[in-house]
Formats: C-alpha cells, structure tokens, sequence
C-alpha cells in the first residue's frame, strides 16, 4: 500500500472520528439543543458509525484476508484474529467499562444513567453491551462480532454469486433487523451490510479502479444523494440511502483532502481509536463543569468538541513516553 492510500484512508479516519466527537458534543439533552447543534447532531449519526464500520472491513480485508490471510509472514488464522482482536478491541473496551463503572458509582447525581452496585448489573452490563456503563462498548462488541465472521467473509467472496448474493441478503437484513441487544446480535445484524461493503471495496479494489481518479464526481454523487434524502419522508430506505450518500461524500473529501490538504486532522488522526475510547470521558468532564460554571454555551460546545479529540491524543502520547505494554494495550495502543 503506498504512502498516498495511506494518507487518504488516515483523513477519513479523521474525517471519520470528528464527527463522532461532535456527535457527543452536545451540551443540554442529545437532539434538543439549538438548531445548529441539532442540525451537526443529526449529521454526524447519520453516517458516522456506518462509516466506521465499512472502513474497518476494508481494512480488514486488506491486513487479514487479503493474500490468502497472510500478511508480513503471518498466517492470520481464525484463532490469531480472534486472539489479536480480544487483545486489541475487547480489553481496552472492558478496561474503560469499568472506568466508566468506578465513575458512574462515584459521582452518580453528575451522570444521566444510574448503576448498582451487585452482580445482576455486572452480569446484564456484560450480556448487554448497550447498556454497559462505557455505552461506546456496544461497537467494540459488534465490531468484535463481525471480525469473528472471517470464515464466512473468506467463502463467500471466493464467487462472484456468492459475493453478491451476501450483499443482497445483508442488505434485506438490514432493513429487517431484530431488536435484540442481547450480545448485540441485532446490531451485528444491522450493520453487517456496511462492514461487508469494505471488504468488497478492497477486494475489489475500488479505491484505485473507480474512486481516486474520479473523486470529485464521486464527493458530488454523495452530497447530491445526502441532500436529496434529507427532502424526503424519512423512513428504513431514505435513511439507508442518507447514509450511503454520507459514506460517498466522505470517500470524495478525503480523496480531494489529499490532495489539496494532506496533513488535514493530522493532530488526532493517528490516534482515531483512543479517542473513541477517552473522548467521552474528557467531554463528560466539560459538561460536568459547564452546569457549575457560567460560560457561554458555543464557548462551552466548541470546549467540549476539542477536550473529547484531543484530551486522548495527549493522554495516549504520555502513554507512549513511558512505554510500558500493558498499560499502553489498556488504551489500545500497540
């Protein structure tokens, strides 16, 4: 992979986790605030997380399955993705859980949702990812799902009617997705469909073939669609498309970005996973300390947007300094 494909995919990883950040940001009660913050609010979970689940399925096709799963002489077996993905996703997951546990029983009056303190919440916490006292779990555990699908992923796009035919029956799933939060199998459902469209971009290698050289058509084509669906109706098909035409105007901009702002996010874009996990927490502290003290609420917002990207960055490049392992796997770092 050359120096310039990288650089692309690290501006929509930026691209990519700002809109997360600002997507947290919000200051009073989430889609109640003033217009502007609803309008970025609503922006932001349009695509976001779809997003960040189609570029971790075509980087996992490329570092894992690629090359008959064999990448820098490694041979990525079932039981190596799962043993890599454990430690790197699921252990700084459960090291923020109970963080967020340890704060929730400590400060409970400052947060919105109560704990207890007893095995049943431990135990429903763990069963039930959404409901984990670090929320943001629910994505490392669907995330943690879909890689443990590599055996399923490898067969299917072997053929050209199974490729497709998986496309297709994801997609009808999606729009069909049971409401079970019980190990989040419905959400893996939900989003399958998006962690599958990266892998068939990288197999594909659509980036090349179609995207980089036909960038701005193709940032166009996504804000056109984007827009578009925000006149409709909404409903399952227009939300569908909306975030399909967020995915494709974000692909254009970081194929544009990169050629005209290389270095853009370049202050946090390296650290995209650590601020998923740390953000929150800085954020939480800012709207802790905005209900006690009298500062405006853009002041406040734009506070809350810079402490949630770049709190981690600062925290992470500390970690680094010290470079002791395990604390530096705790935070996801490698």
């Amino acid at each position: 992979m050359t120096k310039k494909r990288i650089n692309w995919l690290l501006i929509l990883q930026g691209w990519a986790m700002f809109w997360v950040v600002v997507g947290h940001s919000f200051i009073g009660k989430a889609g109640e605030g003033p217009v502007w913050e609803n309008a970025l609010f609503h922006f932001a979970y349009s695509f976001h997380m779809p997003l960040f689940m189609l570029v971790s399925g075509w980087l996992f096709y490329l570092t894992r399955l690629k090359a008959n799963g064999e990448t820098h002489g490694k041979k990525w077996t079932w039981g190596a993705i799962l043993k890599d993905k454990a430690v790197r996703l699921l252990l700084p997951g459960l090291v923020f859980s109970v963080i967020s546990f340890v704060l929730k029983l400590a400060f409970p009056s400052q947060m919105s949702r109560q704990i207890g303190l007893n095995s049943n919440d431990v135990i429903h916490s763990i069963l039930y990812p959404y409901d984990n006292p670090f929320r943001e779990f629910w994505f490392i555990a669907t995330l943690f799902c879909l890689f443990l699908l590599s055996p399923l992923w490898k067969f299917v796009l072997r053929r050209e009617w199974t490729k497709w035919g998986m496309l297709a029956l994801l997609t009808v799933s999606h729009f069909l997705q049971p409401q079970i939060e019980l190990l989040c199998i419905g959400r893996v459902i939900g989003y399958a469909v998006w962690f599958y469209l990266g892998l068939l971009i990288s197999a594909g290698d659509w980036v090349d073939k179609y995207i980089v050289c036909h960038k701005w058509i193709i940032l166009i084509i996504g804000i056109v669609i984007y827009v578009a669906t925000r006149s409709l109706v909404h409903g399952s098909i227009v939300s569908f498309m909306g975030t399909l035409g967020g995915i494709t105007l974000s692909f254009g901009y970081a194929m544009v970005a990169d050629k005209y702002i290389p270095n853009l996010f370049c202050g946090f874009r390296n650290y995209t996973y650590q601020i998923f996990l740390m953000g929150i927490l800085a954020q939480m502290f800012v709207k802790i300390v905005y209900r006690h003290v009298s500062v405006p609420y853009v002041a406040a917002y734009i506070i809350c947007i810079l402490a949630g990207l770049y709190v981690p960055v600062l925290v992470s490049k500390l970690i680094e300094k010290i470079g002791w392992k395990p604390l530096s796997l705790c935070v996801g770092l490698k």
